[in-house]
């Protein structure tokens, strides 16, 4: 062979190498960049998934604590029954002084954590009161509070228990009357 022939088949395979190196350079950097996208993919993945489990977690302290507060109603029920019993001259005594205060930092406590007593004057709403009774009254007015009803957190936990007035029931009593 001649060195013109050497130099051509050098310079073949300087080609086919160079061609070869550029191809795989090319898959290379494909390689990278789908593996530099998989791995952003999993970043948000796990970035949502902390998300999640943190929502979670909220979510079932608000329903433990909410659950607490439900079973603590009745006794802030009792508690107001009993100082709503107390006579004049009892008033006085340290002890029941002693038990407003008690019940008063009780109340303020469940405030705190987001407990607000529902209005129960004016009218009758089903998504916040539950009728007990009808009386003759102005209609869907309510007349009297049987048990005070609850949100927590704009939530009701406990509807209010009330009495609604109903102008029928007036002439309908009347008519029964004159029946009679």
């Amino acid at each position: 062979m001649s060195k013109r022939q050497d130099r051509q088949n050098d310079q073949n395979l300087k080609g086919d190498s160079n061609q070869k190196d550029q191809e795989r350079i090319t898959e290379l950097e494909q390689r990278l960049s789908d593996l530099e996208n998989q791995l952003k993919r999993a970043v948000a993945d796990y970035r949502n998934l902390e998300q999640r489990i943190a929502q979670g977690r909220s979510e079932l302290t608000n329903y433990v604590g909410a659950e607490l507060i439900k079973r603590l109603l009745p006794v802030l029920d009792h508690l107001e029954q009993v100082l709503a019993g107390i006579g004049e001259e009892e008033k006085k005594s340290g002890w029941v002084k002693g038990v407003e205060l008690a019940v008063k930092e009780f109340q303020d406590i469940l405030r705190r954590e987001g407990l607000d007593q529902i209005v129960t004057e004016g009218q009758f709403n089903p998504s916040i009161h539950e009728a007990v009774d009808i009386r003759a009254g102005e209609d869907n007015k309510i007349l009297e509070v049987a048990r005070k009803g609850y949100k927590l957190n704009e939530k009701v936990v406990r509807p209010a228990q009330v009495v609604v007035g109903k102008s029928d029931l007036k002439s309908q009593n009347q008519e029964i009357k004159e029946e009679k």
